[in-house]
């Protein structure tokens, strides 16, 4: 059975905004230099303080429901230089938002694209991200990439694909 795995950053959590306000700036894209004030980041609880998306609940109760609780997961990429801290915060940001996977489908890695087939059958899992990169990677590995942003992209849309995805599989 395939698995579908939910980015958190853009897709789940409101990345965005946290490091606008982070960096005192209206939009992210006014933020100076973006490598320096990610790397401020690092050593911090910053991904717990982040918000939720009002879409963020209904899309992980509908992957649940559409897929059941062994078949979904998360699959995040933690901050460079930052992959231990970074990912016990996100793991503390998924437990207060009750939104905890099975903890062998809690992926922290920079290398995404490893995920893309499931080990044991060889079918192609599902990874909703908001990053062209991270789907454009996990497509060529084998994977079905859907590229979602919750703050720009309709959620009604990305249950029809998941949908059509898991009628075809």
């Amino acid at each position: 059975m395939m698995k579908i795995y939910l980015d958190m950053d853009g897709v789940l959590a409101d990345f965005f905004t946290g490091f606008a306000n982070h960096a005192k700036v209206h939009h992210w894209k006014q933020i100076q230099n973006k490598e320096k004030t990610i790397q401020e980041l690092q050593g911090t609880d910053f991904f717990n303080t982040l918000d939720t998306y009002p879409s963020t609940m209904e899309l992980v109760n509908f992957v649940q429901t559409l897929v059941g609780d062994d078949d979904w997961g998360i699959c995040s990429s933690p901050l460079r230089g930052d992959r231990d801290n970074s990912a016990y915060w996100k793991r503390v940001w998924l437990t207060r938002h009750f939104i905890m996977p099975k903890v062998e489908n809690l992926i922290f890695t920079g290398r995404k694209e490893q995920y893309a087939m499931d080990k044991i059958d060889g079918k192609p899992n599902v990874l909703i991200d908001d990053k062209p990169d991270n789907v454009g990677r996990w497509i060529a590995k084998g994977g079905i990439g859907i590229r979602y942003q919750a703050n720009e992209d309709s959620l009604v849309d990305l249950k029809q694909k998941l949908i059509k995805v898991v009628e075809n599989s």
